[in-house]
């Protein structure tokens, strides 16, 4: 099935005061998908979306929704008639109005049936139903970014932008706050484009994932090619912890290392090439039955688990997940095993 695209992005550049911060950058977002663009700090994220929203202007290349140009080829559609909803972090709900009352601010103009229905709906689906009287001064974080999220959401944009929505709530709110606003986007067919900084909220939200760096999209994919698939150090590093450990290639299929010959696709480098293979932590498996073994030199208590940092006998670090009730003390030697299914390689 051939999705339609919602955003087309061709080859746009964009400066300030002389300093080039996109430069020739491709990008497409598909009608329905929720997508979120990674990356280091200062690396225009931000400037991206507000190119999107129609804030700024592009130098040269094309913005497209529907097919349509809204900037480029000296043709500009400015923010208010592009159709997008937008969401800061600084949420900028009015504070003069009520909750029910500032979701209604952009649909005023609808008749008052369908205001009621499509408020009440929102409501509902936010579980904000209870606040709707209330003022911004008078609820909580999280309900105020419920009732910024329902007031973007109530006029049916044909794109929502986030930029760090969920960056000033504690862990609590934030885990159920991105699950309702998933189930919410979903069940209204809302394409999304969402800025983090954050690789968890982008693992939990997204279709798709772009990696945004050096000034263009790096890499675009699932998240789970984002984790296991990564197409630089860089991304590897982004999207998890890892170590590298050196290798040779043994031949098309296998790896020689300090953990043993690990098996894997070793395409397109050649026989006896030396190479980094990035480790995560859930590649390494603790057995104290395994033969081979590794120094604790670092630990971290996560609860359900341990992260341990571990020492090879030749000095290279790897890390590993392990249950809690494996409790080890720092120096303490234990057995493990690599259990990797994506070989992931990189020229030395």
């Amino acid at each position: 099935m051939v999705k339609i695209l919602k955003l087309n992005i061709n080859g746009i550049s964009f400066s300030i005061d002389g300093d080039r911060i996109l430069d020739n950058l491709n990008f497409e977002v598909a009608e329905k998908d929720i997508v979120s663009i990674i990356g280091p700090s200062a690396s225009g994220k931000s400037s991206l979306l507000r190119l999107i929203a129609g804030f700024d202007i592009v130098n040269s290349g094309k913005i497209k929704i529907n097919n349509i140009i809204v900037d480029g080829n000296q043709k500009f559609i400015k923010p208010q008639n592009r159709n997008i909803g937008i969401i800061f972090q600084d949420l900028a709900l009015f504070p003069h109005l009520n909750c029910e009352d500032n979701i209604i601010f952009g649909i005023s103009k609808l008749p008052k049936t369908k205001i009621s229905i499509r408020v009440a709906r929102l409501m509902n689906l936010l579980n904000i139903s209870g606040i709707s009287k209330k003022y911004p001064h008078e609820i909580s974080g999280g309900q105020q970014q419920r009732v910024a999220i329902a007031r973007a959401l109530a006029p049916k944009p044909e794109l929502l932008l986030l930029d760090e929505p969920f960056s000033a709530l504690d862990e609590e709110l934030k885990e159920q706050l991105m699950l309702d606003v998933k189930k919410l986007l979903k069940e209204e067919n809302i394409t999304s484009i969402i800025i983090t900084h954050n690789i968890k909220e982008a693992f939990q939200l997204s279709d798709k994932i772009a990696y945004l760096s050096e000034k263009k999209i790096l890499q675009y994919d699932i998240p789970y090619n984002m984790y296991h698939k990564p197409t630089t150090k860089e991304i590897a590093h982004f999207c998890g912890i890892g170590s590298f450990l050196k290798g040779t290639i043994v031949d098309a299929n296998h790896v020689s290392t300090s953990l043993g010959v690990l098996f894997g696709d070793t395409s397109p480098y050649i026989k006896d090439e030396v190479v980094d293979i990035m480790i995560r932590p859930d590649d390494i498996i603790h057995d104290d039955n395994a033969a081979s073994s590794a120094k604790v030199i670092e630990k971290t208590f996560h609860g359900s688990d341990f992260l341990y940092k571990l020492e090879l006998k030749n000095g290279e670090n790897v890390f590993c997940y392990t249950p809690s009730h494996h409790n080890h003390s720092i120096n303490e030697v234990i057995g493990i095993k690599p259990q990797i299914d994506h070989l992931i390689l990189f020229k030395e």
